[in-house]
């Protein structure tokens, strides 16, 4: 008997591990990028598997669930890598592992590196909310009910799509950051993010520009904010700036921090308080 559970045991290990295939991979300008990073198609390449680097045709991998009465929930989901690269295995692809199954859509945006122009990322996220709400009704998600997920760098991108959308139609229902980068601060930036984003020597007007929390205003959509306190490569008082300059405007947030875990965890790598984590953001997820 006891042979049989592990053998049951490992067949579930196995299964879970499996990465769903995208229902579409497409590119957010389809008419062609209307301005560029510096970079050229042949630039791009891939590391470890899933580390996109020198992107310059950006796109989404859209996961969707098994078809419903009910149009799904969706969660445009951006990953980390430093603005260096995309980072979708563990921030990407297992996000669409562990949400898909449970009724959600999910659009992993592989967004062009700045490469000295800062604005490019966030044109990005700004065209894929678009057409992810141009695409509800074909895709059968909920128009209303698109969030934005974001991890590291990732993260700020989604914090600054938060505090940044143009219009209603880009504005994200909700924000999920999973150790973001935030602000831009030269004593507490991820100097690596920073450096990507605005180049060696921002000016001060870059650094309070591109500083979410900095930005935030009582239209900001409600946010959940994930980090562990022993992160060696991202600040805590990150998360802690963004969910106090939140609170300042009387926007709905919570902020979750556990004792361990470190950084770059994503979707895949287990610790101590993993269960909290998953299951706070679930049920934020649920209820907006």
């Amino acid at each position: 008997m006891n042979r049989h559970i592990s053998i049951f045991c490992a067949l579930l290990v196995c299964t879970s591990m499996l990465a769903l295939t995208p229902t579409y991979t497409l590119p957010l300008y389809p008419n062609g990028v209307p301005d560029s990073n510096g970079y050229k198609p042949e630039d791009e390449y891939v590391k470890e598997g899933t580390k996109i680097y020198k992107t310059s045709i950006p796109r989404i991998d859209v996961y969707l669930p098994n078809a419903a009465d009910a149009a799904a929930p969706a969660i445009l989901v951006c990953p980390g890598g430093g603005y260096q690269f995309t980072s979708t295995g563990n921030e990407g692809i297992d996000v669409a592992n562990y949400f898909v199954p449970r009724g959600y859509a999910i659009a992993v945006l592989k967004y062009r590196m700045p490469n000295g122009h800062e604005r490019i990322p966030l044109s990005d996220a700004l065209q894929a909310m678009r057409l992810l709400r141009d695409s509800a009704a074909v895709w059968h998600i909920r128009e209303q009910h698109i969030g934005v997920m974001g991890f590291s760098a990732g993260g700020h991108l989604a914090a600054t799509l938060l505090t940044k959308y143009a219009d209603a139609k880009t504005r994200p229902d909700y924000g999920v950051l999973v150790y973001p980068v935030i602000t831009m601060d030269e004593n507490l930036t991820h100097r690596g993010s920073c450096r990507s984003l605005l180049g060696e020597k921002p000016t001060l007007e870059q650094r309070l520009n591109w500083s979410a929390e900095r930005n935030v205003t009582p239209d900001t959509p409600p946010c959940i904010i994930v980090v562990c306190q022993d992160d060696p490569t991202v600040q805590v008082d990150n998360s802690l700036l963004f969910y106090k300059a939140l609170t300042n405007q009387h926007v709905p947030a919570t902020l979750i921090v556990v004792p361990e875990g470190k950084h770059g965890w994503g979707y895949q790598r287990q610790f101590r308080d993993r269960e909290i984590i998953d299951q706070a953001i679930l049920s934020f997820v649920a209820e907006h």
